[in-house]
């Protein structure tokens, strides 16, 4: 597993945009201030990436509010990793919380499960679609 993004689930994407792209002066690798997500290049192998936290809820059928999860979700870290499915099944075998078993992310261009870690942080497993 590799650890290929950061990606922090922000409510007001557009100023969240903005910090990292005129105030941190991060390069942008993909979308701008109206697109939901971006990502920046961090002069390392890990990006940094935005994303609206509602299509994040929405994309995993989750609720924001949801008392239970108090992270719920802030952020997620995502491993790349090569058979999305294996990895998957190896990780429910050892006991982790899976929220969305895996799937093609087709906007996304991705092939993706997530899990959860004991303090309910959002954790990401995916491929690039071939």
């Amino acid at each position: 597993m590799r650890c290929s993004y950061i990606r922090l689930l922000v409510d007001d994407y557009e100023a969240c945009f903005r910090f990292y792209a005129d105030v941190l002066e991060l390069p942008v690798l993909r979308g701008d201030e109206k697109s939901r997500y971006a990502e920046f290049d961090v002069e390392s192998g890990t990006r940094l990436a935005l994303n609206q936290r509602e299509v994040m809820a929405e994309a995993l059928e989750t609720d924001t509010a949801d008392p239970e999860l108090p992270h719920q979700d802030r952020m997620a870290v995502v491993f790349e990793v090569d058979d999305v499915d294996a990895t998957a099944a190896r990780l429910v075998a050892d006991g982790a919380p899976q929220v969305m078993a895996p799937r093609d992310w087709t906007a996304w261009g991705i092939r993706a499960a997530h899990f959860r870690d004991p303090d309910g942080y959002l954790l990401e497993i995916s491929r690039p679609l071939l």
